[in-house]
């Protein structure tokens, strides 16, 4: 059975690039090109769409 993640290890899909790196690839500036957003608070992890509508992660609509 696989170990389960962290909240910390969780969080950490959001990404690591900089606003500039974001920017160049053109990539939407709040999921960072993932489309969703990766989200915990005590244990219980959740997954949750972009806020922006972004195009499967890219700038723009």
């Amino acid at each position: 059975m696989p170990r389960k993640m962290t909240d910390q290890e969780w969080e950490a899909q959001n990404g690591s690039l900089s606003p500039e790196q974001v920017q160049a690839r053109s990539l939407c500036w709040c999921c960072r090109g993932n489309g969703v957003l990766y989200t915990a608070f005590g244990g219980v992890q959740r997954t949750v769409p972009c806020p922006e509508k972004c195009a499967n992660g890219r700038a723009g609509r």
